[in-house]
């Protein structure tokens, strides 16, 4: 792909779309001006009409005493007393705004000492009946207190006595709480509706706009790639949607801000601030939203022939986006194991919770992880439906799409599209089907997550897609001497890995909640799982599956377009994102790294199986205490959890993996397998 040809395809799309001025109506009027204007005015009518009904007096009727009603309510500012033959009739027809009703020989009752009930009738669909309802039992409060204190001193009593208990309640949040709760209710949903406006036409011009003007053919007939065409298109419609978005977002926390100064009295105490790094976090989940929210219709929208159909298409989608972030208003909502993965619903949650106070790192992690997950499977259908010459020429109705496997050319390798689709696809069944089976059964869910939703899917849609398995998978048989010196660089990292864990620990230390997981889930004795078992489970099994996955179609997908640095840093990140812990990521991108560099230069996967399997052994004999007792009694005495490897050790294991990659070069020279995979 030609980055020249993609930033020229951008900057003569994104011309054309700031040429139009529906484009700046919906990207800069709206926010920029509409929000103010909306949100100012509907204050001052607010306030007016707040005005309006305090100076309104509440007309009102009395029932059965009236005598004692009259006696207590005629001195009650703007409650004025209207007499009516039938009072509940008027309350409903409007001619009245409440009703009084105390039962008749109500004062007789006082005076003996008795109680009596006071009822207060109100139309709960009028404002101003509600007014008059408030003023009445706040009056009646205040006579009930009267009595009380009068019966309290004519028998001789403390008011402590017959009060022995006071009730207040204090809302402890402080008021900037208060305001990001308000906020993060109502942004959300806003946000979220503005990304999808920004996205809409862009989307819908400039590809059905362009099939019913015709230029798509000619667009296709200059020498350019489907894909530079589809990314430089694909670039505008999400620089669009994200200025949109942005703006949205500045404009409504300017206008807020502004209005909770104004309307202080009416909203209590409220205090907006907005940090660095909360601005920036927000930020960041925005993008990968954005990019989610614009591939969707683009994709969408792809399959229309004209503008008007493309709405038609594009419409129900705004109904959708807008149905997650509503789940915020919900009571008990919050971000958590489940939630956290649900998509744009995550996002919303995530700005909630960021504006009210500190989230978790660790949900932070994976609410990014996962809407990037969305938005990368997002694009790369988008990418691959642009490339069907069936979908983008069609003028046919309905869906010309076909994925028939006997219509689909084999081939050795996959493309990088399909690999990132696939690693995409099994990091979203990992979100939801592998939480799910590990919260039911640690074990059994981790033997479920590696077979079932690691490595089936991985065969399945190679094979389905007509992609060689021993090729795209590097199945191929590996040299003794190779293979030897691959273990020996697997003991050296052992060692070294628990260094780096060390140092990891220190910058980012995990929460105590977790390490007691980690420790119960090693605990033997209590689990009834034996050091075999966990070994198949914990070791065996990530070696062979997740190897598939990332050393197998992972890696040869991206090397059909990358060069071996970036193939090795890329599958390596990706290995390390796909452990969903950010208290992991780094020390598992980085055994990532090295895995794929022993495979990429041996050319067969076994070399990633190998130290991969040492790696978690290493690490379950270490957690259970299945290792010797003298080693046992070492690493107890010198405290490597806490302070990392004595200097020796870190020596020792420095010059092993020095000569174990040095002896892994010389077997692979001598072998000459570390040649490029054929493409």
């Amino acid at each position: 792909m030609n980055v020249r040809i993609v930033l020229t395809i951008f900057r003569k799309e994104i011309l054309d779309m700031l040429r139009d001025r529906r484009t700046l109506i919906a990207m800069i009027a709206v926010p920029v001006l509409l929000y103010p204007v909306l949100f100012l005015g509907f204050s001052q009518v607010m306030l007016i009409q707040h005005q309006r009904m305090e100076e309104q007096p509440s007309l009102v009727a009395l029932e059965g005493d009236r005598a004692l009603l009259r006696s207590w309510l005629r001195e009650v500012p703007m409650v004025e007393i209207k007499p009516s033959a039938e009072p509940r009739a008027d309350l409903l027809a409007g001619e009245l705004h409440a009703v009084a009703h105390a039962p008749e020989g109500a004062s007789q009752t006082l005076e003996e000492g008795g109680s009596v009930p006071i009822e207060i009738y109100y139309d709960g669909t009028e404002t101003l009946s509600y007014q008059a309802a408030t003023r009445l039992h706040d009056a009646l409060e205040e006579q009930q207190a009267r009595i009380l204190d009068t019966r309290v001193r004519e028998a001789g009593l403390e008011e402590d006595y017959v009060r022995p208990i006071t009730l207040d309640r204090v809302n402890w949040a402080p008021a900037a709480r208060t305001a990001g709760n308000l906020l993060g209710i109502m942004l959300p949903v806003i946000m979220v509706l503005m990304l999808g406006v920004g996205a809409f036409y862009p989307a819908v011009d400039l590809t059905a706009g362009e099939k019913e003007r015709g230029t798509f053919e000619a667009l296709l007939s200059t020498p350019t790639s489907k894909l530079e065409i589809v990314t430089g298109k694909f670039m505008t419609v999400f620089l669009l949607s994200m200025l949109t978005g942005l703006l949205n977002l500045g404009s409504l926390l300017a206008t807020f801000a502004f209005q909770f100064g104004q309307l202080e009295h009416e909203l209590g105490e409220l205090e907006f601030r907005l940090g660095l790094e909360t601005a920036l976090l927000i930020l960041l989940a925005l993008i990968p939203l954005a990019f989610f929210i614009s591939a969707i219709m683009m994709s969408v929208s792809v399959f229309a022939r004209t503008f008007k159909e493309a709405q038609n298409f594009v419409t129900p989608f705004f109904i959708l986006i807008t149905i997650p972030p509503a789940l915020v208003a919900l009571p008990g909502v919050r971000l958590g194991a489940v939630t956290q993965f649900l998509p744009i619903a995550n996002v919303a949650l995530l700005f909630k919770e960021l504006m009210t106070g500190v989230v978790p790192a660790e949900q932070v992690f994976a609410v990014l992880l996962s809407t990037t997950a969305y938005a990368l499977l997002a694009l790369l259908v988008a990418a691959w439906i642009f490339q069907r010459e069936e979908v983008v020429l069609s003028q046919d109705k309905g869906i010309p799409l076909t994925l028939r496997r006997d219509r689909l050319t084999p081939r050795a390798y996959p493309t990088p599209g399909l690999s990132l689709f696939l690693f995409g696809l099994c990091l979203v069944l990992l979100f939801y089907a592998g939480t799910y089976a590990q919260y039911r059964n640690i074990f059994i869910g981790l033997l479920i997550t590696q077979w079932l939703i690691v490595l089936a899917p991985a065969v399945l849609l190679l094979w389905y897609m007509r992609i060689d398995l021993r090729t795209a998978l590097l199945l191929h048989r590996p040299h003794l001497a190779t293979l030897a010196s691959s273990a020996l660089v697997g003991l050296a990292w052992v060692l070294l890995i628990i260094q780096i864990g060390v140092w990891h620990n220190q910058i980012l230390p995990v929460p105590d909640e977790m390490a007691r997981y980690m420790e119960s889930l090693f605990d033997v004795q209590h689990t009834g799982v034996n050091v075999w078992m966990l070994l198949l489970i914990v070791a065996v099994s990530p070696a062979i599956c997740e190897e598939a996955l990332h050393r197998g179609a992972l890696l040869t997908g991206l090397r059909q377009n990358l060069p071996t640095w970036a193939v090795i840093v890329a599958v390596g990140f990706l290995f390390g994102l796909f452990h969903l812990s950010i208290y992991r990521l780094i020390p598992t991108a980085l055994s990532g790294m090295l895995l794929t560099y022993l495979v990429i230069r041996s050319g067969a996967i076994w070399h990633g199986v190998l130290v991969h399997l040492l790696v978690n052994s290493a690490a379950i004999l270490l957690a259970t205490g299945t290792i010797p007792a003298a080693l046992g009694g070492y690493i107890e005495h010198a405290d490597i959890e806490t302070h990392g490897l004595p200097w020796p050790v870190s020596v020792i294991a420095v010059l092993l993996f020095a000569g174990g990659i040095a002896l892994f070069e010389w077997s692979v020279r001598r072998n000459n397998s570390g040649e490029p995979a054929k493409r």
